[in-house]
């Protein structure tokens, strides 16, 4: 069983090894960007942005986190962001979109963890360890392979568009089976907005003090 589906995976990857690589390619531009803007920052935003942060810290520090609404909050973000990807899956143009979302998602990351560091020094490494890392070492793996799945969609929408014969149902199988994949994803999506909201948050009580 369990080399059917080391094989499978195998598989999988060997076929898609170019999307793999162009998805992943999209992912490090949007990290690399986003981190590179940190330093095109002015000296009053980079202020702005320190100072909200130490506010964070010290709202965190005081109260405690309302980990039911953060769970929600993430769902709801993942929620909206797999049915973009969805939608453009099933659209002939698409693809570019998908690759920017993607981008957008390294973006995010970067300047993040850009600013944390330069901002934080060691201490902004500390917290992208403990309050950035764990969640996405989930949700990164799965909008990767979700992204090449919406690509690889498409593309069949694409060949079936050029093709003069193509049999209906196969268009309604390969819907059925590439829906219920973004399903499946977003269930493992769901484990991640449980580390972001119920574990991460603890790791970054416990050191709360340290930013302050």
């Amino acid at each position: 069983m369990t080399k059917t589906i080391q094989a499978l995976i195998k598989g999988h990857f060997i076929k898609n090894l170019f999307l793999y690589i162009i998805i992943i390619l999209s992912l490090t531009v949007g990290i690399s960007t986003g981190a590179f803007t940190v330093n095109a920052l002015s000296d009053s935003q980079t202020d702005e942005l320190f100072t909200y942060i130490q506010d964070f810290f010290y709202i965190l520090n005081a109260q405690d986190i309302n980990n039911t609404e953060l769970f929600k909050l993430s769902v709801f973000n993942n929620i909206k962001t797999l049915l973009i990807l969805w939608f453009l899956g099933i659209t002939i143009i698409g693809i570019p979109f998908i690759l920017l979302i993607i981008g957008i998602k390294g973006f995010v990351i970067g300047f993040t963890v850009g600013f944390l560091i330069k901002s934080l020094n060691f201490k902004g490494i500390v917290f992208t360890f403990l309050g950035i890392l764990p969640q996405n070492l989930i949700i990164i793996p799965c909008y990767i392979v979700l992204g090449i799945t919406c690509i690889n969609f498409s593309l069949s929408m694409i060949r079936n568009k050029v093709k003069t014969k193509y049999r209906k149902e196969n268009i309604k199988t390969q819907f059925f089976s590439y829906s219920t994949f973004v399903i499946l994803t977003f269930c493992l999506l769901t484990i991640g907005s449980i580390v972001e909201a119920y574990i991460t948050p603890v790791f970054i009580k416990s050191i709360t003090q340290v930013f302050i």
